[in-house]
């Protein structure tokens, strides 16, 4: 693997004596973030992972590597393991000398289980087996762990996979993970097989017992994982002992530090289309409690502060905030301890409850690691010592009325003061559509909101009707109301942008991903009279065929539409753009990853069909072929964001009437070197 720069350094003020230069679209595979966060029990370190910068010509692949650091509450940083691994999971050891981390290192055939002491350089396998270890938890005896990945396939049937027979059976061919106890005291006997029952999401360990609090939903299907996970609780034999009562989407859990509850973020009910509220639960108790039942907002994380206090990240509008709750005051309110100007994504409590981690951005900065102490609340890392050199936009935090009175937030990028024209706009739309935009670091391949601005364009981020972020009631507005008011929303959008400041009604364009690329295909045909482009990520055409190919059937219909497509046929098939394509006007750009099983890149090339022998305007389809429902390799990122941003220029700006070039404008790059024999 080629040498690399680590740019990970302690905060420095310094000013650049160089000329700043806008963010290239080159520049967002160089971004650097800490990815997670975990706070050592005895609060004297913080251990965070962190991504490698990822060259878009080299042809090397860097996507899943990551580095792994110990910082001080000093702000000493101290790396574990450098130059890029496949890495992740990783946990603390009880008595704070070590940590734990799953990885894949150079003879490795599959994720394993390593163990590091603090100091050493050298880190120890502990347990691999035939396929990925998935996650672990430590006892806090740390003499025990669970694991949880995919068995191997039986001899037989490995064999008959190597001559040829290898068919699958739709939907049924699909394995699950199970769980496993390994001793560490004697790691090298084989894990005893714990759990099969079901497919195995994650497991911790209950304190002061053997029992195992365990996610798991009824197969390995995405539907199954999305729609019907639950809560147990495991005895140390692995059988079951009781079972959760929710029903509605299950996300992250985590048990008191004495073990007599845990709490876990889960939706309101099963039309909830987003885990997002707090709930509470005795280890011996099948019910749950909503503790913040009146909280207008979203939960994203949950963490311990001590037995009593259960702390958690809260999204309100388009900003977050780390609070904590007392459970046994339920009546009294929740307290904030964390205001942050931008996005909080990740947090970790020391075992004193006194300290927090966590992981948070700004429009100033991707995501870094920050530490909030009784006396201090200070940003520890800074990973992208070379943003200084790079001018940044305004983000402004913006409400308007639409047009049935439903008040909506949203986020104004502004143009850089010395660009082109000011009277361009571009409208991002966010999929889901249970997902917000958070006034935070909104730079990414698919909505490049700062080099927008560098070519002139306002850049507007809205958080329609669906959106979560303001409670459930507002997330239900779209449902059994595919592509209504929720996208006459974004006209209303596109109506305050001209009369508020000044963009010119021919010059705005529109794009998003998935639920956002739904919005811009809707938006080229059905409302093509309002925009000037189109650029359409991963987006639904045809809500029929939609249904009868993704891995979300029962999210699409307990959570979105509400009635089945034989329901009412006609009511799918209107909500549908290949329906209006019909002498549409807006120029359309579609985008796919190939093996996209979340919406088919099929319905990409529906519309393309449709909109070709249909429409009045250009259209082109470009499909990446090593990628799924969101784009994940360097060289397609890169593509797909000088993509769109072409589009929006030649179209927007410059107002033409044909497509441009399909090839880009890359750099020549060099002959590979021939490798002797």
């Amino acid at each position: 693997m080629k040498r690399l720069v680590i740019l990970f350094v302690i905060w420095s003020c310094a000013l650049s004596v160089f000329a700043k230069t806008p963010l290239s679209l080159e520049d967002l595979n160089q971004i650097r973030k800490v990815k997670t966060v975990t706070f050592s029990p005895d609060g004297r370190l913080t251990a965070v992972t962190l991504n490698l910068p990822d060259d878009s010509y080299d042809g090397i692949d860097l996507v899943s590597l990551r580095e792994l650091y110990v910082v001080s509450k000093r702000g000493k940083i101290s790396p574990v393991i450098s130059g890029g691994r496949p890495m992740g999971h990783v946990r603390w050891s009880p008595q704070s000398d070590a940590l734990y981390f799953l990885a894949k290192m150079q003879d490795d055939q599959t994720v394993s289980l390593y163990h590091i002491e603090i100091g050493d350089t050298d880190p120890i396998k502990i347990y691999s087996a035939d396929t990925d270890i998935k996650g672990f938890d430590v006892n806090e005896q740390n003499d025990a762990v669970i694991i949880w990945g995919y068995s191997t396939p039986d001899h037989q049937q490995q064999l008959l996979n190597d001559v040829g027979f290898n068919a699958t059976v739709f939907d049924e061919s699909a394995r699950n993970a199970s769980l496993w106890r390994l001793s560490l005291e004697n790691p090298s006997k084989k894990a005893r097989l714990l759990y099969n029952d079901s497919h195995v999401l994650s497991a911790k360990w209950i304190p002061r017992s053997e029992q195992i609090l365990l996610h798991h939903s009824p197969s390995s299907l995405t539907d199954d994982v999305v729609m019907e996970s639950s809560i147990s609780v495991l005895k140390p034999n692995g059988q079951m002992l009781i079972t959760n009562s929710h029903r509605g989407k299950v996300g992250e859990m985590s048990v008191s530090p004495d073990g007599s509850h845990y709490a876990f973020i889960g939706g309101e009910d099963q039309s909830d289309p987003a885990e997002g509220r707090l709930y509470l639960s005795q280890v011996v108790s099948e019910t749950p409690i909503d503790i913040l039942p009146d909280f207008d907002g979203h939960v994203s994380a949950v963490n311990w502060f001590n037995s009593s206090t259960v702390g958690f990240i809260g999204a309100q509008n388009l900003t977050t905030f780390i609070g904590n709750k007392d459970i046994e005051d339920l009546a009294g309110s929740y307290r904030v301890r964390v205001k942050h100007d931008g996005k909080i994504s990740a947090l970790s409590v020391d075992s004193k409850g006194y300290n927090i981690a966590y992981i948070a951005d700004s429009p100033e900065h991707p995501a870094e690691l920050f530490l909030k102490t009784k006396h201090s609340n200070k940003r520890m890392t800074n990973s992208n010592v070379w943003l200084k050199d790079r001018i940044l936009p305004k983000q402004i935090e913006v409400s308007y009325t639409a047009r049935d009175g439903t008040v909506i937030d949203g986020i104004l990028v502004e143009p850089i003061d010395d660009s082109a024209p000011t009277s361009s706009a571009i409208i991002f739309v966010h999929g889901g559509p249970e997902d917000h935009f958070s006034l935070g670091w909104n730079n990414r391949y698919s909505y490049p909101v700062a080099y927008a601005a560098s070519k002139g364009f306002y850049s507007f981020l809205p958080n329609y009707r669906g959106s979560t972020g303001k409670g459930v009631a507002f997330s239900k507005l779209g449902q059994k109301d595919y592509a209504g008011a929720e996208f006459n929303d974004l006209l209303d959008a596109r109506t305050f942008l001209i009369e508020n400041y000044g963009v010119d009604p021919q010059r705005v364009g529109i794009t998003g991903t998935s639920y956002g690329g739904y919005a811009a295909a809707w938006a080229a045909t059905k409302q093509h009279n309002y925009f000037a482009a189109s650029v359409a990520g991963m987006g639904v055409s045809n809500q029929i065929s939609k249904f009868g190919t993704t891995d979300i059937p029962s999210e699409m219909l307990k959570q979105h539409a509400l009635i089945a497509p034989w329901q009412d046929w006609t009511w799918y098939l209107e909500r549908s753009p290949i329906y209006h394509t019909q002498n549409a006007t807006t120029p359309l750009l579609l985008l796919h990853g190939s093996r996209d099983t979340r919406v088919s890149a099929n319905q990409s090339k529906e519309l393309y069909r449709y909109f070709k022998s249909n429409a009045d305007a250009p259209v082109r389809l470009i499909l990446y072929p090593n990628e799924a429902h969101g784009l994940a390799l360097a060289p397609a990122k890169l593509d797909y964001s000088m993509r769109l941003m072409r589009w929006m220029d030649h179209f927007v700006i410059q107002q033409n009437k044909s497509k441009p070039n399909q090839q880009l404008p890359h750099p020549d790059l060099p002959e590979p070197e021939l490798q002797s024999e």
